[in-house]
């Protein structure tokens, strides 16, 4: 056995390892070394379940890439590290108290210790373990470190963050990040006929690279608009230990421009958001906006030229005591398509029922959901959950023909249906941790799918 076997299954025994041990410690402890009623700022947001680390969105915030998906837009740091940590404003514009912001700034910083169990339909069974350390300087700044490994996954995320915390509603923020990470994804995945490497060998996407974004609320009404530029070495590779790189499958078909099977992307990126949301843990009405564009400029030997548009609003509409949650979000690439950039359409945060990419890669999409949020139990007398509600949903995407658009053609290759909606129910948990859902879909196919998450889709 070789010393890269040997080490990755000695990753994937510590990821199921953390994975048992926090599931009887999360229970009692928000996070190691901070008590409840002192914990900064909401983990699951910092860290979303599976997919959202650049704008417009990713498959897997579980790994920071920027291989696009259907399932909204969410801002690098402009959620998780900003409007997450800082409260959301009201459906009435209010200033936040002075008091209030000084008392944060007093605050020692806190460390904590997050281990948490995952899995994923692309990455198997694995396991995350986040080093955090906030209110650096007692000015709310946050350095977090997440180590990520398991079946089919391994990486590290460096980010530090000024959430703009400090005094005035309109100071600006940024957010600087660094990744390497290494795994399946599924543009290279799921439908009707399997297409891997040479010797079957799963194609592995390893990106390392980094960003920066700058962050400027720009309105009382909590418009914010950011601006920043990232990196990304972009090399296809057979296993998460190796050197070698591969340029297309076994089939010939390209799965990089660069004939090396190693491609440099860099972009500059400009995006607008706006959270108008009573609360973002248990939203009954407001809205929220979202738009991103994305150009690259041509370097290295891929020389990839393109630009990406993307825009999602999702609208909460009260109806007494019940919700009913209204999602459009759709984008365009102009321009060169690179198959591991494509839009991914499908899975637990696309379309309820399908596999994550099952339903197609594209060089465009269109992706709506309607959700009816009812509650169960308004006052739940459990350790740490407050309140029990029931959901009933419908999705449907599609990927407007574009599929044989993408360099390579991913998807027609794996003759994906390229248009698909699923139906469901499920019930949401509402806790200390974040909301807790479970949900149950079936697709157009007749595919059941059970899908437990943490945290907010909209």
């Amino acid at each position: 056995m070789t010393a890269n076997i040997i080490l990755y299954k000695s990753l994937e025994v510590l990821a199921l390892v953390l994975g048992a041990t926090s599931a009887l410690l999360i229970p009692r402890l928000p996070a190691w070394g901070q008590g409840a009623e002192t914990t900064p700022l909401n983990l699951q947001s910092l860290y979303p379940p599976a997919g959202d680390w650049l704008l417009p969105a990713t498959p897997s915030l579980d790994s920071p890439q920027s291989s696009y998906s259907a399932e909204g837009l969410k801002g690098e740091g402009l959620e998780r590290g900003i409007s997450q940590q800082r409260p959301n404003p009201p459906i009435q514009p209010q200033r936040p108290e002075l008091e209030t912001i000084e008392e944060q700034l007093d605050e020692e910083p806190d460390f904590a210790i997050v281990p948490l169990p995952r899995y994923s339909s692309i990455k198997g069974i694995h396991g995350t373990l986040d080093l955090i350390l906030t209110n650096l300087g007692e000015n709310d700044h946050t350095l977090d470190l997440r180590l990520e490994g398991g079946e089919r996954t391994i990486g590290a995320t460096l980010r530090y963050t000024d959430p703009w915390l400090e005094s005035g509603a309109f100071d600006p923020g940024y957010q600087v990040r660094l990744f390497n990470t290494r795994s399946p994804e599924s543009q290279f995945l799921e439908g009707d006929r399997e297409v891997n490497l040479i010797h079957d060998h799963e194609a592995w996407v390893d990106r390392l690279g980094g960003s920066f974004t700058f962050y400027q609320p720009v309105t009382p009404s909590g418009v914010v608009v950011s601006a920043g530029a990232s990196y990304q070495r972009v090399a296809i590779r057979n296993s998460a230990f190796t050197d070698r790189l591969y340029a297309s499958d076994r089939l010939g078909n390209p799965l990089t421009f660069s004939e090396q099977g190693l491609d440099t992307i860099v972009t500059l990126n400009l995006g607008l958001f706006q959270d108008r949301r009573n609360s973002s843990e248990w939203p009954t009405q407001g809205y929220r906006f979202q738009l991103a564009t994305e150009q690259s400029i041509p370097v290295g030997s891929a020389d990839i030229l393109f630009n990406r548009l993307s825009a999602s609003f999702t609208q909460f509409v009260p109806f007494q005591n019940q919700t009913f949650v209204f999602n459009l979000q759709g984008g365009t690439i102009f321009g060169d398509v690179p198959p591991y950039q494509a839009f991914n359409l499908g899975g637990s945060d696309s379309v309820r029922g399908y596999k994550d990419g099952e339903i197609g890669t594209g060089q465009s999409y269109i992706q709506g959901t309607v959700e009816y949020r009812f509650p169960l139990i308004e006052d739940l007398d459990l350790p740490y959950s407050s309140a029990l509600s029931g959901t009933v949903f419908g999705d449907f995407a599609s990927d407007l023909g574009s599929g044989d658009s993408v360099y390579g053609e991913p998807g027609e290759v794996r003759n994906k249906p390229g248009n698909g909606f699923g139906l469901g129910l499920g019930v949401r948990l509402l806790t200390d941790f974040g909301p807790v859902r479970l949900e149950f879909a079936v697709s157009d196919q007749r595919d059941l799918s059970a899908i437990f998450k943490i945290g907010e889709r909209f």
